[in-house]
């Protein structure tokens, strides 16, 4: 196993251990059965068809807890290995809201990454248009014709905010560089600044779409493979709260998979998680017709143009899946402690909370997370005690787990309603 830094080992181990969510970093250290995927977006997409100026579209399906938003996770640190720029945007009904496009697009400007190599979790990445303005803009410091690699976006007020920016940054104006690249954010900005620079636009819902193109456009422009937008409906229902507001949601969602057949979106990929398809295509209309016809084919290794990519078919079984988890995550957590086990006891011990995990997942809860929680607890006695987790001890800290797990569930729905 390639060796970790210590810090980051400590990181992840405690991220999984107290939550059973990814890590942010660090997650390829312990991935499994995905690689296939990985593999093929990688060759067909990142270094194929998207450096061509094209775009695709992928459904990213799997249940509560099955390990999406750390497939979302693989995807962005391969994007970033490929030289693209990322966007990971969490949907919520309260916040970020898919029938929401201005919210989504500000959302996805915050979240905006340039390709980094992360190894130390106490380093600061800068992330949002700002910091990729900032970023582009020092390495390119020295090119007089900095302005003229900016091609018009198909919003002019985009372009000219965008230019706006750098010459900002080339005047040392950090006060009008923050009041411009404000715009750009999707928030308020004084009347005299939107006529100096000629940004007659605003950006709400009627110019969320043409934003969103722009952005992609100008990223484009400036040397980078292009853009990956991962869309994360973390909850267990879809980010909208009425049929109204759903139907609205599928819309923009169809229109964003039309997109990407035309050469508006150079460079971009789009994947869109959610944790049951059927809460998409469930309803009877045109809107829900129309998006059937386009997500109804599956993501293979043979048939790479698929589009909905299914994590609850990678090939493994439930026991196969957990091993091997189970195996990658002791390499992580000696990183982390600087301990070896006896593989005995480590054998016998993850045995005991494969079973225990297996007997008491539910409609509710994964058993993905129950063991995740549960192994690093294992792990922690064994380091402590050098014993085998018995059966029993691992029920009893897997019975513990579920508690916690269903209580975080219930204090997490509670915060959406009220």
């Amino acid at each position: 196993m390639k060796q970790i830094d210590k810090r980051l080992a400590k990181a992840m181990i405690h991220k999984l251990g107290s939550f059973g969510t990814p890590p942010e970093f660090g997650i390829e250290h312990f991935s499994v059965g995905v690689e296939p995927y990985l593999g093929v977006i990688e060759n067909e997409y990142l270094k194929d068809m998207l450096r061509y100026n094209l775009s695709s579209f992928k459904l990213v399906t799997g249940n509560y807890g099955g390990g999406k938003t750390h497939f979302l996770y693989l995807i962005r640190e391969l994007s970033w290995r490929n030289n693209f720029i990322t966007s990971y945007v969490s949907l919520s009904p309260t916040e970020c809201p898919f029938d929401r496009l201005e919210l989504v697009y500000k959302r996805v400007v915050a979240n905006i990454t340039p390709p980094v190599i992360h190894e130390d979790p106490t380093q600061n990445i800068p992330i949002g248009i700002d910091a990729l303005l900032r970023t582009w803009f020092k390495h390119g410091r020295n090119d007089q014709a900095m302005n003229e690699r900016i091609r018009s976006c198909e919003s002019s007020s985009f372009t000219n905010a965008i230019k706006g920016a750098v010459m900002a940054l080339a005047a040392d104006d950090d006060e009008e560089f923050d009041a411009i690249t404000q715009w750009l954010k999707a928030e308020d900005v004084a009347r005299d600044l939107r006529l100096r620079y000629r940004i007659s636009e605003r950006i709400d819902r009627s110019t969320a779409f043409r934003m969103l193109r722009s952005l992609v456009q100008f990223i484009n422009s400036i040397g980078y493979a292009g853009l990956i937008l991962l869309f994360d409906e973390a909850e267990r229902g879809m980010s909208v709260s009425s049929t109204r507001d759903k139907r609205r949601a599928l819309d923009n969602l169809r229109q964003l998979v039309d997109e990407c057949g035309n050469s508006r979106l150079p460079g971009a990929m789009f994947f869109y998680a959610v944790p049951d398809e059927n809460l998409l295509l469930e309803g009877s209309g045109g809107v829900y017709e129309a998006l059937k016809q386009r997500l109804r084919s599956s993501f293979t290794r043979i048939n790479p143009m698929g589009v909905k990519i299914n994590l609850e078919e990678i090939g493994l079984s439930a026991k196969e899946f957990l091993t091997q988890l189970g195996i990658n995550l002791a390499q992580v957590f000696e990183q982390a402690y600087g301990v070896t086990f006896e593989q005995p006891v480590l054998a016998a011990s993850m045995e005991n909370v494969i079973h225990a995990a297996l007997e008491l997942q539910s409609l509710d809860i994964s058993y993905r997370r129950i063991f995740v929680i549960g192994i690093i607890e294992a792990f922690q006695y064994i380091r402590e005690h050098g014993q085998i987790v018995s059966a029993a001890d691992a029920h009893t800290m897997l019975r513990s787990t579920v508690r916690k797990l269903a209580e975080q569930e219930k204090e997490d729905v509670e915060k959406e309603e009220f």
